[in-house]
């Protein structure tokens, strides 16, 4: 446990140092921002190069550039310049990054950088990062932007200010955006594993086709915030509002799948806080198709009906947890952390209430994990609940299997068996070359037993005369019992003459075994021999074996007779007989 909380304060840690940002230069001096407050009015047009700046028409005042510019109503122009320390090295550049703004950067009257048209847009110029290279004689030079934004609130603006190397700047750029990849890959990996039960589970595809789509928009939204897509795609207008639309879509998507696993009874307060979701992306929407940036402007309510809503939401997750609803313990620990998360994020980023490089959101993407390990889990106790079904069913089947297949008076085979297990004889013979002969017994003056001593004594002697005949059976066997009286016994490997042997090995037997106490109990017996041809079928060996024990009771009872042709037709064996087991 202790392991495991140095590294997760590690962890913390970690993001800490990687999100914090102040503006700072390679050697660790801040930057000094100034923006100028003008008491002669500057033409509110693009500058081929910057005014005089004269002290008798305004002056310098310093800003915190987190916060943007503090600009009377209606301007949507602003200047600003931010020393460059003496100890600039000759290969440094200046990072920064804007949201709505067109920027143009002057040295030394020269424009040496330049974003967009300084001019009002029907749209946003969307977030975008600057990458300033710096000539060798920058340093102690006053680097002077003139900035453009339709969006009071941005204006001024600047974000992951920092001074450096060009290739440690990039280097930088990646490292911030490492949350961004790593989360990226997680919901890929996420997806295609839902997708997979997607299409072999169907009970609960409803829930894997809101939590695919919950991903799908969390994947936008990631790629869409990632700093790395502008130096690939450099489509910042286009990713921009990629990613406020997704940011606005996440929670509702997230809605969606909260909706579909709730208790019941919760379901319609779901749907309620779901309308203000919905209310503040329709206005958001409605604002920016009407030129008032609608997309960033609904965010200053988005986030406080985030934290707003998220806490009665967090606390009817957790009842219906408390209900027994395994799968909202689960998405409870994602709600909790992402909505955190969230709030973080628009408290740093919108409300400007502290700095990050980077959203903190990406962070939380593995808490879906929880939710998708518990689906997994309730997959797994189906597939063991099926086979455990399954098991009991086949168990079932055998036993009715059973049922149907022995005698239940003497646990004898019955006459369901005899198709089967002559086959398998019969193939057996075949594939060996070795003989195959059926034995049919019948227990003598059996009629006299039933009417003399009643049926139960009839039932006593059957049962003692299979037991005594199953005692000298092993695996080359099968006991049938046929009909009343009569029984049949499949030989594998014996020829006619070692059948009539055994059978009469069991009639001794028979007639020694006291199977009833008052009479002794004699069985007579017919052979027959399978010839080793298809033609030669199991009802023309019964055939023969009853006429052979027809004759056998009709020379006395009490003795075994063979079909008299058997070593005519029998194939010949080719290696020599197994001793009896």
């Amino acid at each position: 446990m202790h392991a495991y909380l140095c590294s997760l304060f590690g962890l913390l840690l970690v993001t800490v140092l990687l999100c914090a940002g102040h503006p700072v230069s390679a050697s660790g001096t801040p930057l000094e921002w100034e923006y100028w407050t003008e008491r002669t009015p500057i033409p509110q047009t693009p500058a081929k190069r910057p005014p005089n700046f004269s002290p008798n028409d305004g002056q310098w005042r310093q800003f915190n550039p987190q916060y943007g510019v503090p600009v009377p109503d209606g301007a949507r122009y602003v200047w600003v310049r931010v020393l460059i320390p003496l100890d600039t090295a000759v290969d440094e550049s200046l990072f920064f990054s804007t949201t709505d703004q067109s920027v143009q950067v002057f040295l030394d009257g020269i424009a040496i950088y330049r974003y967009g048209d300084l001019d009002y847009r029907p749209y946003s110029y969307g977030r975008k990062w600057h990458l300033v290279n710096l000539p060798t004689w920058a340093a102690g030079q006053h680097l002077i932007m003139q900035v453009y934004s339709d969006n009071p609130r941005v204006l001024g603006q600047f974000d992951r200010i920092r001074m450096d190397r060009t290739s440690r700047l990039i280097e930088h750029l990646f490292i911030c955006d490492f949350p961004y990849v790593s989360g990226v890959t997680a919901l890929l990996i996420f997806m295609m594993l839902i997708g997979v039960y997607f299409f072999t589970e169907k009970k609960l595809r409803d829930i894997y086709v809101r939590l695919i789509a919950f991903l799908a928009v969390f994947f936008f939204w990631m790629i869409s915030s990632s700093s790395l897509m502008l130096l690939w795609l450099d489509f910042p207008i286009f990713w921009w509002y990629v990613e406020t639309a997704s940011a606005y879509l996440i929670i509702l998507a997230g809605q969606i799948l909260i909706y579909r696993i709730i208790d019941a009874e919760y379901k319609p307060r779901i749907l309620r806080v779901s309308c203000v979701y919905v209310v503040i992306l329709l206005l958001a929407g409605g604002l920016e198709l009407a030129g008032l940036h609608g997309m960033y402007a609904m965010r200053f309510f988005f986030f406080p009906a985030l934290a707003a809503c998220g806490i009665p939401m967090g606390y009817w997750l957790w009842h219906a947890h408390k209900n027994g609803n395994a799968h909202c313990r689960s998405i409870l620990i994602a709600f909790a952390v992402l909505s955190v998360l969230a709030v973080i994020d628009g408290l740093s980023f919108q409300f400007r209430l502290f700095s990050w490089n980077t959203y903190l959101l990406p962070f939380g993407i593995y808490t879906i994990a929880f939710f998708i390990v518990r689906l997994i889990l309730d997959r797994a106790e189906n597939e063991r609940y099926l086979s455990n079904l399954s098991a009991s069913l086949e168990s079932q089947v055998d036993a009715v299997t059973k049922r149907m297949e022995v005698d239940p008076l003497t646990g004898c085979y019955n006459r369901n068996k005899f198709g089967s297990a002559v086959k398998e004889f019969m193939r057996i013979a075949r594939d060996t070359r070795e003989p195959f002969s059926l034995i049919m017994f019948d227990i003598d003056h059996f009629k006299r037993i039933n009417d003399t001593y009643g049926h139960d004594a009839g039932d006593a002697v059957l049962m003692n005369f299979a037991r005594t005949i199953r005692t000298f059976l092993d695996r080359r066997h099968v006991f049938i019992r046929w009909g009343g009286e009569e029984f049949i016994l499949l030989c594998l490997h014996y020829d006619g003459a070692q059948a009539t042997a055994f059978a009469n090995i069991i009639r001794e037997a028979v007639s020694e075994e006291p199977l009833h106490p008052q009479d002794r109990i004699t069985c007579s017996g017919g052979v027959g021999v399978w010839y080793g041809s298809d033609e030669d079928t199991a009802e023309r060996m019964v055939k023969r074996a009853d006429t052979a024990l027809y004759a056998a009771k009709q020379n006395g009872r009490n003795r075994v007779a063979c079909e008299p042709d058997w070593e005519t037709y029998a194939p010949k064996r080719t290696s020599k007989p197994p001793k009896r087991e």
